[in-house]
């Protein structure tokens, strides 16, 4: 296959696709690619998050755990032992409706014009009918079900089905974006959005794999997005039925070119 490797009915890229090229280790790397990595890895130019989970979450830190109300729903929040890449897993109790959402405790990502941001998460559901999933953007430390948020960018999984959606919204008017993938049980995917910048935001749902990646879907949204408010970064699990659900993450990362205000 030709690379860079495309969708048969689209063109866009995904954009580590570039870099993630093993010519990118190549002495004589060009200039553009260059200062693509510079903003990706210099401080100065880029504001950035990664969780790789190696430790349990600290949630007095940098995570604030949100639960169902009444202060429980989680069974547990641990990094799995011994397995490879460092594994959190976020396992609801046994309750219907029984949520844990995690939520970076400060918000500090905001979708400002000129100023492009990636988020990507690698993540399964044990079981990926009877729960709801969320990962994204969202205004406020209050979680995505707890709250709902009136502002957010996100991916999500309702409930009763196997369907994954982009939604987006602005003072509670979105878009609810049908991605066309079916989740399935204990089978790992990673999902990313890009605001460009200028107007659009692009979603990604990427078949988890070595080099070269190969886009399942993508997509774009250009109406109701929040551009007025910070937001904060999170994901969360919620049982749909009344038996335990365990949503496992690999890796959370964030980027944004650094806005100068």
């Amino acid at each position: 296959m030709e690379y860079p490797k495309v969708l048969d009915n689209d063109e866009a890229l995904h954009p580590e696709l570039t870099w993630r090229d093993f010519n990118m280790h190549n002495m004589h790397i060009q200039h553009d690619k260059m200062l693509y990595l510079k903003d990706v890895i210099d401080v100065m130019d880029a504001h950035r998050f990664v969780d790789d989970f190696c430790n349990l979450p600290d949630v007095t830190y940098i995570w604030d755990l949100i639960q169902s109300p009444g202060g429980s729903g989680v069974e547990a929040v641990a990094c799995v032992a011994d397995e490879v890449n460092g594994v959190l897993e976020l396992v609801t109790e046994g309750d219907d409706d029984d949520t844990g959402e995690l939520v970076q405790q400060c918000e500090c990502w905001r979708l400002d014009n000129c100023y492009p941001l990636y988020a990507e998460l690698r993540f399964k559901l044990d079981d990926a009918l009877n729960s709801d999933f969320w990962f994204g953007l969202i205004l406020g430390a209050v979680g995505f079900f707890v709250g709902p948020p009136n502002d957010y960018v996100v991916f999500k999984k309702d409930d009763d089905n196997n369907n994954l959606d982009f939604a987006n919204a602005t003072n509670t008017v979105g878009n609810d974006t049908d991605t066309g993938i079916d989740l399935v049980d204990d089978t790992w995917y990673r999902i990313a959005f890009h605001w460009d910048g200028d107007g659009t935001i692009r979603w990604w749902v990427i078949q988890d794999g070595d080099f070269p990646q190969t886009i399942l879907a993508t997509g774009t949204v250009t109406t109701h997005i929040v551009q007025d408010e910070e937001l904060t970064i999170g994901f969360g699990v919620q049982a749909g039925e009344a038996a335990a659900k365990t949503l496992s993450v690999d890796y959370l990362k964030i980027a944004q070119k650094r806005v100068i205000e």
